[in-house]
């Protein structure tokens, strides 16, 4: 916790306080405690009672109609909770749970349609969900991040390969729609079950990682860029027995192989930070975003994908950014001092994200990527500094440990 404010020594430090007080001033102090507690606790009741209200609206929508007024009030409930909280978990939490029931209900409405038209398939299926989705980090606006796996027909099956094939097309297909009128649009970089390379049986999948890890020049950026997205994979709804295990096996076979952990720590660690000469600011020289920098491409996205890197490389199967930094503290793999930081840094960017995306709401600004760190107060300009600066550390330590690997490898194994 920030400044080491843990629950212990809160409580240490109000005994401290108490210690100098008579009974009247006891009275008095405890009361304003309570007067300070009680709201936040009443707070935390009505959004765990929201949330539940909105999971269970969405688990009996019959339409989109209805799956997108719940997207919608999901919106304006985080955005409220923010205002009240500036809490970065706690909006994350309303988003993708609520969000991850919307995905399910518009799956369930896509079978169902496809059923009543007389196509039908019953194979196992699981949705699941990799990028801000699957380290379950959704926040105020979300794009479709989802893959089917799905299971293999018998022998004696009714229905063909080719057929079934077909059939989850046409459901991934259904699936993009909805979840595209509920208002969660389509991925920019077409990580949607639409696709034929995000859907498929086991076999399937297991083929395509093995062609990613080949980093055949033709398509060495778009395996690269496929393979970091599977390193986030979340079971999100469907068969558990299919689906739970899916992201442990991608993460274990990309840290198995060197190559493939090279590659990916080469893209990491080479990303651009908004951090130029004695610290300053990169922004932009002309253009519409003049002055301001995207500090999605050149803040968050560098931090996520380094703490990413290292957590897969190190066997942490939390794909969370937050959870994902406790756990390589804790386990000695960053210094409490470079943990602490590496947290604030995600809450830091991560809050001006939202910020941006509120104004984008109130159609303030059309691009909530970039932001003007000169319109920010001195404090939070300086704190948002030292946040990019914090994550220059990471990826040069990331540097020095991949290199190292390679040069360990470059001795261990054959000349081919």
């Amino acid at each position: 916790m920030k400044n080491g404010l843990s629950i212990p020594k809160i409580s240490i430090a109000i005994q401290e306080q108490l210690t100098q007080m008579d009974i009247a001033s006891w009275e008095e102090y405890l009361t304003g405690v309570a007067q300070v507690v009680e709201p936040l606790q009443q707070l935390l009741g009505a959004t765990r009672t929201e949330i539940s209200e909105l999971v269970a609206q969405a688990g009996s929508a019959d339409n989109t109609n209805d799956l997108r007024l719940i997207n919608d009030n999901a919106v304006s409930a985080a955005t409220e909770l923010f205002g009240k909280t500036r809490s970065v978990p706690m909006v994350q939490e309303l988003c993708t749970t609520v969000r991850d029931a919307i995905a399910e209900r518009a799956l369930e409405l896509s079978c169902r349609k496809l059923f009543f038209s007389g196509t039908y398939c019953d194979l196992p299926l699981a949705l699941l969900a990799v990028g801000s989705d699957g380290r379950k980090e959704q926040t105020l606006y979300a794009d479709q991040d989802y893959l089917f796996l799905h299971g293999l027909g018998s022998a004696d099956s009714a229905q063909s390969e080719e057929q079934m094939a077909d059939y989850f097309g046409m459901l991934g297909s259904l699936f993009a729609a909805k979840m595209e009128e509920v208002g969660i649009s389509r991925c920019s970089g077409g990580i949607m079950p639409v696709n034929n390379d995000w859907r498929g049986s086991l076999p399937q999948w297991q083929q395509r990682l093995a062609t990613m890890f080949l980093f055949e020049r033709s398509d060495w950026e778009k395996n690269i860029v496929n393979l970091i997205a599977l390193m986030d994979t979340r079971f999100v709804c469907g068969d558990e027995d299919l689906g739970h295990y899916f992201g442990k096996m991608v993460r274990s076979q990309a840290r198995n192989n060197p190559q493939a952990m090279k590659q990916m720590a080469r893209t990491v660690s080479s990303m651009r930070l908004s951090k130029g000469f004695l610290g300053r600011f990169v922004t932009e020289a002309e253009g519409v975003h003049k002055g301001e920098f995207n500090i999605k491409l050149l803040a968050w996205m560098p931090l996520v994908m380094s703490i990413r890197l290292l957590a897969v490389s190190v066997r942490i199967e939390e794909t969370s950014t937050l959870g994902r930094i406790k756990r390589l503290g804790d386990d000695g793999h960053l210094t409490e001092k470079m943990a602490t930081e590496l947290t604030d840094a995600y809450h830091i960017i991560t809050r001006h994200r939202i910020f941006q995306q509120i104004k984008r709401l109130k159609r303030i600004i059309d691009d909530d990527s970039y932001i003007n760190p000169y319109e920010l107060p001195g404090c939070e300009r300086e704190e948002l500094k030292a946040a990019i600066g914090w994550i220059d550390e990471l990826q040069l330590m990331l540097r020095s440990r991949f290199s190292m690997m390679a040069s360990v490898d470059h001795i261990l194994l054959p000349r081919l």
